[in-house]
């Protein structure tokens, strides 16, 4: 299912600043934020005053196919949702994308009141709390934040932090691994950045755990991943869903949506509604 059209705010075309590479899975991907945030702003502009939007994997704002095409990032779709949001908070680690981000929000959404942050979300997480605003009884705040890092290296120190400031989390999570064995590699090489991605060690889920592929590392990875979500007092929903692209071994990613209001099995089912069949539905 090709993504719906839609009237984005930065043109998708060549414009000579940076553009990370990406391949076709990136249609669904698009599809799950598009229609989860057009959801959110929807529910929560009928209970909050000032809706936030916070992107920790920002990007360049597009994303170029291999075929050339460019297509939209994260950022260009939040910034096209016609029910507005209050505030936008990019955060990148590349400097090249974040520099060309800032370009780009700088000459088609001046009026829209926006921050760029360049550098990696785990160690800006106090300075991006810092502008975020806080709920009164006056003005009720609902802050939704996208992770979308494409590796495991949002550390759940961070997730936690921000969850103590009330925000709702929209997740998604892929491993672009090729080789057969990597899970291998994660888990003996990789340990330290797995235990702070998980919050807990990797040791506390092995006994009894069989794993021979990446495949079944990543569902047991998502699987406890999730369940810390939901520890942390979230009402939680997700989804496994095909990734458009034979060149990784895994064939499948995550969308998990993590909310501290009412309404998320209602926003998740209507989703599933609008996009290409799950692999597998993940509660």
């Amino acid at each position: 299912m090709i993504l719906e059209k839609f009237n984005p705010v930065i043109p998708s075309e060549d414009d000579g600043f940076a553009i990370e590479v990406t391949t076709s899975w990136t249609f669904t991907r698009n599809q799950l934020i598009r229609h989860y945030l057009h959801l959110f702003t929807g529910t929560m502009q009928r209970k909050f005053d000032y809706l936030v939007y916070l992107d920790l994997y920002a990007g360049s704002g597009l994303k170029r196919l291999e075929n050339g095409e460019i297509t939209s990032g994260s950022p260009v779709i939040a910034l096209s949702e016609p029910r507005r949001f209050s505030k936008y908070i990019f955060c990148e680690i590349n400097k090249n994308y974040s520099d060309a981000l800032k370009v780009r929000v700088k000459k088609y959404c001046r009026h829209e009141n926006i921050l760029v942050f360049n550098g990696d979300p785990n160690h800006l997480i106090e300075r991006l709390s810092y502008y975020m605003p806080v709920s009164t009884k006056k003005n009720k705040v609902a802050t939704i934040c996208l992770i979308d890092p494409f590796s495991i290296d949002i550390e759940f120190e961070t997730v936690r932090i921000l969850s103590e400031l009330g925000v709702n989390f929209l997740v998604v999570l892929a491993l672009p691994w090729k080789s057969k064995d990597s899970f291998h590699f994660c888990i003996d090489e990789e340990r330290e950045l797995l235990n702070a991605f998980l919050g807990k060690p990797w040791s506390n889920y092995e006994n009894g755990m069989t794993v021979n592929n990446n495949e079944m590392f990543f569902r047991n990875l998502v699987k406890y991943y999730h369940q810390n979500l939901r520890e942390l007092g979230y009402m939680a929903k997700g989804s496994f869903h095909k990734m458009e692209d034979t060149n990784y071994d895994i064939p499948f990613f995550f969308c998990g949506y993590y909310s501290n209001t009412t309404g998320t099995r209602k926003i998740h089912s209507e989703v599933l509604k609008r996009v290409s069949p799950q692999v597998k539905l993940f509660e």
